[in-house]
C-alpha cells in the first residue's frame, strides 16, 4: 500500500533494560512475543511492579505526556516488540475527532496515576516482615559478628517472601473457612 505507515519491529534480548525510570521517553512498545518486567529501584533494591506479555502496550503514557516515566522495563526473555514513536502516534491522532482525543488524554492521565498506585503497592509488598527479621536474627545469633550481616543479607529476602506467602495462604484459608461457614448457616436456615 502506497503511503502506509510502517512501524519498527525489533527484538529485545533477555536482561536488557530498554526503558529507564526517570528518563524522558518518546515511544511506546507493543509486545508481540515474549515477556517484560516493570520494576522500580528503591534503596538499591530492584522491586518488580508487574509483568507484561503479548498484546500489551508499555510506555503508552510517553506518547502523550512529557513527564518522565516512573518505572523501568526489562525483557525477561527475548521479546519482540513493535515501536510506536510519538511522531507516528501524533500523525494518527491528527486524523481523530477532538472528542475522542479528549477522552483518550483523560484515559492516559488515569493510567499515569494508576502506575503510581502500582508502584506504591509494589513498595509495600517489598517491605520486610517483622517475623522474618526476628526469625533471621534467631538463626544467625550464634554466628561471629563479621558473618551476621553477610548471612542476614543472603537469607532475609528469601525468608521474607516465604513468610509473606504463608501469611497470604492463611488469610485465603481463613476467608474460605468463613465463606464455608456462611454457606453452611444459609443451608441450615433454608432447611428449617
Amino acid at each position: 500500500m502506497a503511503g502506509a505507515d510502517v512501524l519498527e519491529r525489533k527484538v529485545i534480548h533477555a536482561g536488557k533494560v530498554f526503558i529507564k525510570a526517570g528518563e524522558e521517553n518518546n515511544r511506546a512498545y507493543v509486545i508481540q512475543q515474549g515477556k517484560v518486567s516493570a520494576f522500580i529501584v528503591k534503596e538499591g533494591e530492584k522491586i518488580e511492579v508487574a509483568e507484561y506479555g503479548p498484546g500489551t502496550i508499555i510506555g503508552e503514557v510517553c506518547l502523550v505526556l512529557d513527564d518522565p516515566i516512573k518505572m523501568s522495563f526489562e525483557a525477561i526473555v527475548s521479546t519482540t516488540v513493535v515501536t510506536i514513536t510519538r511522531q507516528d502516534f501524533e500523525k494518527k491522532m491528527n486524523r481523530v475527532d477532538k472528542t475522542v482525543k479528549t477522552i483518550f488524554n483523560q484515559v492516559i492521565s488515569k493510567l499515569f496515576e494508576r502506575d503510581s498506585v502500582l508502584i506504591g503497592q509494589a513498595g509495600e509488598d517489598a517491605k520486610i516482615d517483622d517475623d522474618a527479621v526476628q526469625l533471621v536474627q534467631a538463626l544467625i545469633s550464634n554466628l561471629p559478628p563479621d558473618k551476621k550481616f553477610q548471612y542476614e543479607k543472603a537469607i532475609l529476602p528469601h525468608l521474607n517472601g516465604l513468610i509473606k506467602e504463608i501469611k497470604g495462604l492463611k488469610k485465603t484459608k481463613r476467608h474460605q473457612d468463613q465463606g464455608n461457614a456462611v454457606e453452611e448457616k444459609v443451608a441450615e436456615v433454608k432447611g428449617k
